[in-house]
């Protein structure tokens, strides 16, 4: 017997970015320094024309969950494959909202979907990344470099103004989702301004948490890396961002599991588009 199950996200932004830029300053000899690379108001431009909302765009997400022991021998791998509906970053509200629907068995549904919730932890990831540049401007700093090579990528760091608390994970364990996502971030942008990643790495480490398959355990890393594609809608001459793909990793005492999903555009009318 199968259970058509529907999970729906409506995330308030969790992480508000901030803005500490310093005045142009100048060297011993009176001359100015060039300026960074980008600055907090161009990232934040950018994130109002790509993070925003899209209304409707289905996608394929495929969720792939891996347990690695601490002599890296991988002792358990589960996949899942779900209907996912994009709805956007929707910064005006400072919301933002995705769907996912898989079709699970009854019994999977009585020991409470435990995979299917597991897949929410790309999504908000998706839209934590998303809603970060338009917080307020007292909680992170902000520095940008451009980086060198081929592809002239710009990074830009975010870190916490104020140290981070410990980190807790007790309100969704099984999401796999910190109760305050506090962290450095990192985006790379094309040189076009446009985003290609995102990288967060969790402070408040090492932390007592209560997690599958660990039990209690010691979390010592928890990373998370987003890779965007660009998509445009039918009568939409704007492409925006949505996932491609999204990976959550944590590193305990007593071994590791990741959480991948790999998400693919299902309408033809909508497609990806080249950056």
């Amino acid at each position: 017997m199968k259970n058509l199950v529907v999970i729906s996200v409506v995330l308030l932004c969790l992480l508000p970015a901030a803005f500490c830029q310093d005045a142009a300053t100048r060297s011993n000899t009176g001359t100015e320094q060039p300026g960074p690379p980008l600055t907090y108001e161009q990232l934040a431009k950018s994130a109002k024309i790509y993070f925003r909302d899209t209304t409707e765009f289905p996608m394929t997400q495929k969720m792939t969950y891996s347990v690695t022991d601490n002599s890296g021998h991988v002792r358990k791998v589960t996949h899942l494959v779900l209907d996912y509906v994009f709805n956007g970053y929707r910064p005006g509200t400072k919301t933002a909202s995705g769907n996912a629907r898989a079709n699970i068995s009854f019994w999977a549904v009585m020991r409470g979907a435990k995979m299917l919730k597991a897949s929410m932890n790309s999504t908000l990831w998706t839209m934590i990344a998303g809603g970060t540049p338009y917080g307020e401007a007292s909680v992170y700093k902000f520095e940008a470099q451009a980086e060198s090579g081929g592809d002239r990528l710009i990074t830009a760091r975010l870190n916490r103004s104020k140290p981070c608390t410990q980190l807790t994970m007790q309100k969704n364990p099984q999401v796999y989702f910190p109760d305050d996502a506090c962290g450095a971030l990192e985006y790379q942008l094309h040189n076009t301004l446009s985003f290609q990643k995102f990288v967060f790495d969790a402070d408040g480490l090492p932390a007592l948490v209560t997690i599958e398959p660990f039990g209690k355990s010691t979390l010592r890393r928890y990373h998370v890396e987003i890779e965007f594609q660009k998509v445009l809608l039918a009568g939409d001459n704007q492409p925006f961002l949505a996932p491609r793909q999204v990976t959550a990793k944590l590193e305990t005492n007593k071994g590791s599991l990741e959480i991948t999903s790999v998400y693919e555009a299902k309408d033809a009318s909508s497609h990806p588009v080249s950056n």
